[in-house]
């Protein structure tokens, strides 16, 4: 009998600690379309993730591959302001500053996956505005530079510059070298993407439930396109995730899905999420609402268990600016949250000729998006990076740490601003932590400190 757990926050447990480090190496597989990319090989960075509990006696991890995920990247005008005031400090005009204090993190991962939430296409001459979103190539090279290595192209804003954009888009990715999944020609426009990393063969996909512009879900006898609706279709998507598990060790999928800024996912979501999953998805990234979603661990009909992370939240934006902590409302603050998820996959054998591509291992690190806008109102353009919770209250206790007791008048301000912000972190980490689970978080400072 299939078994599940109710969701309210997180829905079971592991414990996470880190091991030997490995190496970005990933090699295409010829036979798919769209046509894959070689990912960059990385030297050793952060530790990669493990589970507790190693195999039992006698059975064999042939290989092992470390899956990372991030919400999505939103090219506010805000967030292009901000990379151009570090242009010169950068190879991709700035926009590697943005994610630069998590570089280690982001190249950890065998495989770091970001949902791009707007079009790459400079020449499409639609402009931008209000929910109307465009970039040039080096918001791509930023995020490749800091270490993604796929993105998906299929969401609300894909055609926010027209056909010819989201075209350009994918032209201009596959110039970049960076491999992309939810866009391509029909019947495959949802992927699979094979990426051989590792020795395991990984598929992705990448579904949408809708576009923001009319007209555009795939056009009769165009190439290529993203299907809108086919997310809300289940027999469609399942089919798709079958087929892709027929080519490769482990199925992930990319879907952009549920309402903005609802915590918890609609009982749809949740449905087609475990559809998937029997359908032979081992992990699936969601995307949309803009703001955190739960993890869930599914026990599946045949036992195995697949990861559900129901939205990964805004990976960078200028979204909640105004967001001031113990003067506006904490949930004016959600959409700043973000959460970098890990998954292990391994290959195992059992014996008795049973060998099977599994999870094994899941974690994830509280991010925040800082943004200055409510600080520095009258400068007129915000100060937006991306970093982790733990090393930014690591910084401040560290500040904090240099002030005698009693302190100054002087440094006064200094003080009360410094404890806000550790307050502040403190509480975004707890807010974070209660609605992905406690038992799933990976810290990056010492008890000692918290």
């Amino acid at each position: 009998m299939r078994h599940t757990r109710k969701l309210l926050g997180v829905l079971l447990s592991t414990s996470l600690l880190g091991c030997a480090t490995t190496s970005k190496v990933a090699t295409p597989d010829p036979s798919t379309s769209p046509p894959p990319a070689q990912l960059p090989v990385r030297g050793p960075t952060t530790p990669a993730l493990k589970p507790a509990t190693p195999p039992a006696d006698g059975v064999k991890t042939l290989a092992s591959v470390t899956l990372g995920g991030v919400g999505d990247v939103l090219m506010h005008d805000a967030v292009k302001n901000t990379a151009a005031t570090h242009a010169k400090e950068t190879d991709d005009a700035g926009y590697s500053w943005l994610y630069a204090a998590l570089k280690d993190e982001l190249s950890a991962p065998d495989i770091m996956f970001a949902n791009l939430e707007t079009p790459i296409a400079p020449d499409a001459g639609k402009g931008t505005r209000e929910f109307v979103f465009n970039a040039t190539q080096d918001a791509v090279r930023g995020l490749k530079n800091n270490g993604v290595d796929l993105v998906s192209v299929a969401n609300n804003h894909a055609f926010d510059q027209g056909r010819e954009g989201f075209l350009e888009t994918l032209k201009r990715l596959d110039e970049v070298g960076m491999p992309f999944v939810g866009g391509g020609p029909v019947p495959a426009e949802a992927g699979p993407r094979i990426l051989t990393v590792n020795g395991l063969k990984i598929a992705w996909l990448g579904f949408a439930s809708f576009f923001n512009q009319k007209g555009q879900d795939c056009p009769e006898n165009e190439n290529p396109c993203v299907r809108a609706g086919l997310a809300a279709e289940p027999e469609k998507a399942e089919a798709a995730v079958r087929e892709a598990a027929t080519k490769a060790d482990a199925v992930v999928v990319s879907i952009h899905w549920g309402r903005e800024y609802q915590a918890q996912p609609d009982p749809a979501q949740v449905e087609l999420g475990h559809r998937l999953a029997e359908a032979g998805a081992l992990v699936v990234f969601g995307h949309h609402p803009h703001v955190l979603q739960p993890l869930e661990l599914y026990t599946r009909a045949d036992g195995q268990q697949s990861v559900i992370a129901y939205s990964l939240g805004n990976f960078i934006s200028n979204q909640s600016r105004k967001y001031v902590h113990g003067v506006t409302p904490e949930k004016v603050g959600d959409t700043r949250d973000a959460a970098l998820v890990r998954v292990q996959l391994a290959k195992r054998d059992y014996g008795r000729g049973v060998v099977r591509t599994e999870v094994a291992g899941l974690d994830y690190l509280p991010l925040w998006t800082e943004n200055d806008a409510a600080e520095y109102p009258a400068v007129g353009r915000a100060t937006i990076r991306v970093v982790a919770i733990d090393r930014a209250l690591a910084e401040v206790r560290a500040e904090l740490a240099t002030l005698p007791n009693p302190v100054p008048k002087a440094e006064n301000a200094r003080f009360v601003k410094l404890r806000k912000r550790e307050e502040m972190l403190s509480r975004r980490k707890e807010i974070i932590a209660t609605l992905l689970g406690w038992d799933f978080l990976r810290e990056l400072t010492p008890p000692a400190v918290r």
